[in-house]
């Protein structure tokens, strides 16, 4: 059965990057600069987590969901991490088998 992601910092946002020249070795090396600012964030108050990636090499596209209160703590994370953003949008997560995520501040739901 489905579990919706349900960050306790208040929403759940999806991250459109369209990245020419993306592959897998440059996307795991991005991810550690993201998952680094989003805990700088949080340690000064400001609740952000990254909650993961999906990454389309055929498209060079990658998707991220972050936890966040507001759409401009999402675009000040990629901004801090200097990563390309798109579009960001808020979205429900379904995914089965889930069990319930960490929060950012380590809150779970």
């Amino acid at each position: 059965m489905d579990r919706p992601i349900e960050p306790a910092s208040g929403s759940t946002f999806l991250v459109e990057r369209y990245w020419p020249g993306v592959d897998l070795d440059r996307l795991r090396a991005a991810l550690p600069r993201l998952e680094a600012e989003a805990e700088a964030m949080s340690a000064a108050g400001r609740p952000v987590a990254h909650v993961g990636s999906i990454l389309m090499p055929d498209d060079e596209v990658v998707f991220s969901l972050i936890g966040a209160d507001d759409l401009s703590l999402v675009r000040e994370l990629n901004e801090r991490a200097g990563l390309p953003t798109d579009r960001i949008a808020r979205a429900l997560a379904l995914l089965g088998g889930m069990t319930r995520i960490a929060a950012p501040g380590g809150r779970t739901r």
